[in-house]
């Protein structure tokens, strides 16, 4: 295939991980809802659109397939542009999800760049590119998440209500000073023995609570989640973050944090670099962690789009990769981002695309590639209610 400054329709892929929602009450997940395919009794977790070689999107068009990275590899100055290039991409840089838990996902953190690229080289198969991956995530419904670390007076005042901890509280207590580090250091630390007695006596301490806080209603369902695994003590340190439609949350390199249960649209660096502290039967490096985490307090927190003009919501982040925007119901004209790529999803509805000499209806679920090349292109709804959402690099 030859890139001709066109839309290119996408066949994208889904990961089926443990967390993601399921077919439950005759309630289809929202990712299979939204390619119109079978939820069958696998949970649909990420829809993954672009380059990565992990789960590699594929351009569909004169008959045949090829995967988006090789498509690019092709020819990157026509894909991908002076800007994107002269900035030191080689590849498309960044990758557009929409990710549906109804369970948490791992306590964890990214990786900043010179990191990426030592854990790569050191340890390829838990690290499986060079890459950053600062990302946000934009919430389709209500979205509840951890991310940052809380002040450390507002952690211990909770520690202390509980009985049970007292053999962290012994240990944390003997540092110089009790700092976010110091209280995740040692709990990181702790023996699996001491960890399992503490969440034992932490589910049955917290059961027989008249009142629960808000706090506590959070740790005793991770308790039931993930009954002997220390990242459920990770609830008392995070902050909870709570997302409505529309709102997002930007996670920079080196932060905590963990997706707890909604759906939403996700951008991220080109990466699949995660650093695990718990929450997971996956690799967990506390060594890595311990020696990359901020430990800044009320660093990560929702936020609002920037409304840029009637129908049109710009999610602006420091990331250099990316930026993603959702149109309500409007045209798009592509002119403006011409010179740089992006990808496209239709969230609802349905549009008509059209470019010198070529036209396409995108219905709902399918997802597009346009090259740096594309000097003219436009989307119009087809119906009340369509949503696209675009993600490019920024022209910036």
């Amino acid at each position: 295939m030859s890139t001709s400054g066109q839309l290119y329709a996408l066949e994208s892929g889904v990961q089926h991980y443990a967390w993601g929602c399921r077919l439950r009450d005759g309630k289809t997940p929202y990712i299979a809802e939204l390619l119109g395919a079978s939820a069958g009794k696998t949970p649909w977790a990420e829809l993954w659109i672009g380059a990565h070689p992990s789960l590699c999107s594929q351009i569909v068009a004169d008959g045949g397939k090829e995967p988006l990275n090789a498509f690019i590899a092709a020819d990157p100055q026509d894909c991908l542009g002076d800007k994107t290039l002269k900035a030191g991409y080689q590849e498309l840089p960044f990758l557009l999800k929409v990710l549906s838990c109804e369970r948490a996902l791992s306590i964890q953190s990214h990786p900043d760049k010179a990191t990426a690229e030592k854990l790569h080289e050191k340890d390829p198969r838990h690290y499986p590119d060079a890459n950053h991956k600062p990302e946000i995530m934009i919430a389709i419904t209500p979205f509840k998440a951890l991310g940052g670390f809380r002040k450390a007076e507002d952690i211990i005042a909770d520690l202390d209500k509980l009985a049970c901890v007292q053999p962290w509280r012994q240990v944390y207590q003997e540092a110089a000073s009790i700092t976010p580090k110091a209280l995740c250091d040692t709990l990181l630390n702790l023996p699996m023995s001491i960890i399992r007695k503490i969440l034992t006596r932490l589910q049955k301490e917290l059961a027989a609570k008249e009142k629960r806080t808000e706090r506590e209603d959070l740790v005793l369902d991770l308790i039931k989640q993930y009954p002997c695994d220390r990242g459920v003590l990770f609830g008392f340190l995070l902050n909870i973050i709570l997302l409505k439609p529309g709102d997002f949350l930007y996670i920079p390199p080196n932060e905590p944090h963990a997706y707890l249960n909604g759906t939403g649209v996700e951008c991220m660096a080109n990466s699949d670099n995660v650093i695990r502290a718990g929450l997971t039967p996956k690799n967990i490096d506390i060594h890595v962690l311990l020696n990359t985490l901020t430990f800044k307090s009320e660093t990560v927190a929702a936020a609002a789009p920037q409304q840029e003009g009637e129908g049109v919501r710009l999610y602006a982040c420091p990331a250099r990769e990316y930026e993603v925007r959702i149109f309500d119901g409007i045209n798009v004209d592509f002119s403006e981002r011409s010179g740089v790529p992006g990808v496209l999803l239709v969230l609802s509805g349905s549009y008509e695309l059209t470019w010198p000499g070529g036209r396409a209806v995108a219905k709902r679920g399918s997802s597009w590639f346009f090259p740096a090349s594309l000097k003219e292109a436009t989307a119009k709804p087809l119906e009340p209610g369509s949503e696209l959402a675009m993600a490019t690099v920024p022209k910036r």
